[in-house]
């Protein structure tokens, strides 16, 4: 029985004793169409005007997280862990087993975000989950071994420490200025215009000033707004889709492997310690990062903790923008 272990030196906690299910030998894709009795019942399905499934959310058949586990948080001497409890969920993007996201259309994307937003609220609703990750890998290089297109969705009942620094940081800038952090960087890269790839009304992508990876690109509304689930106007959806498909299809003659995270507000309790004193929707901004993947970065953490790119984000904003797509 998995279980979460947290080091505390670090202060990561870790998934201790998860085993993968053995994937069934029949080499047929569990994704496709007419093969939904090779994974578990559907939570949640997008028809279209034939009845037939375009998105589709299962559980994942080896879930790192489990609604049906208890908490159990517990001590073993100076050691914390607790359950592996939360949620991991699969979303099946499109009904083709070979279409990149980059060739979605307008609509395919937005069933796509009704979905996430679904899912995102629908998990929010159990107050022992913290936070709810949603992230797409393409290629293997990314961690992908399937390659029909598809989404994990996780409820945590942890911080992400990624998250965690995140809101730090902005809560921190926040104290200090009375500002969103995001929003101040988004007026100084508009302005500065040297990592800005593509900006229209509402959104911008950007290489980010100390990117982790080669053509590491995020999108981010030019509007405050902590939360992805309220990305429910048709309008300013339509801008963030033109934008990130046109951003995809860039990256894609770049490499061949990447991983799509959307980094939105954690699930809070009103006068929790999180959101004592700064509501969390002041201080945080919502974004989607796209993370290219090589040889060099697709290990989890390099032990010496530093991440080593081999061209400046100058360099790589104006190689995507020289892309003809």
């Amino acid at each position: 029985m998995a279980e979460l272990r947290k080091d505390p030196i670090s202060g990561d906690w870790v998934v201790s004793g998860y085993a993968r299910s053995k994937v069934s030998g029949t080499g047929d894709c569990p994704f496709c169409p007419g093969n939904e009795h090779l994974t578990p019942k559907t939570i949640r399905e997008i028809k279209g005007q034939d009845g037939k499934w375009l998105v589709r959310c299962f559980p994942a058949t080896s879930p790192i997280f489990a609604i049906e586990v208890e908490e159990q948080k517990r001590a073993e001497g100076l050691y914390d862990k607790m359950g592996n409890v939360g949620a991991h969920e699969i979303v099946v993007l499109h009904r083709t087993h070979t279409i990149t996201m980059s060739s979605f259309s307008e609509e395919d994307m937005s069933r796509v975000f009704d979905m996430y937003i679904d899912r995102i609220l629908d998990l929010k609703k159990d107050k022992r989950f913290k936070y709810i990750n949603v992230f797409r890998n393409h290629g293997e290089l990314a961690g992908s071994y399937l390659l029909h297109p598809h989404s994990h969705v996780l409820a945590t009942p942890i911080m992400p420490q990624r998250m965690d620094l995140e809101l730090t940081n902005s809560k921190n800038h926040f104290m200090q200025k009375e500002r969103c952090l995001f929003c101040d960087i988004l007026n100084q890269e508009i302005r500065q215009n040297k990592r800005v790839v593509s900006i229209n009304a509402n959104f911008v992508a950007l290489c980010p000033f100390a990117s982790k990876f080669p053509y590491e690109a995020w999108v981010l509304p030019r509007f405050h707004d902590d939360s992805f689930e309220n990305l429910k106007d048709r309008g300013i959806r339509h801008d963030f889709i033109v934008l990130l498909l046109d951003l995809l299809k860039r990256i894609e003659k770049l490499t061949n492997a990447y991983s799509v995270v959307i980094h939105t507000s954690p699930n809070t309790v009103k006068g929790s310690l999180l959101d004592a004193e700064y509501p969390v929707k002041d201080y945080f901004h919502w974004h989607m990062e796209i993370l290219p993947r090589d040889f060099r970065s697709s290990k989890y953490k390099r032990e010496d903790e530093f991440h080593v790119v081999s061209i400046t984000p100058e360099d790589a904003c104006n190689t995507l923008k020289a892309q003809k797509v």
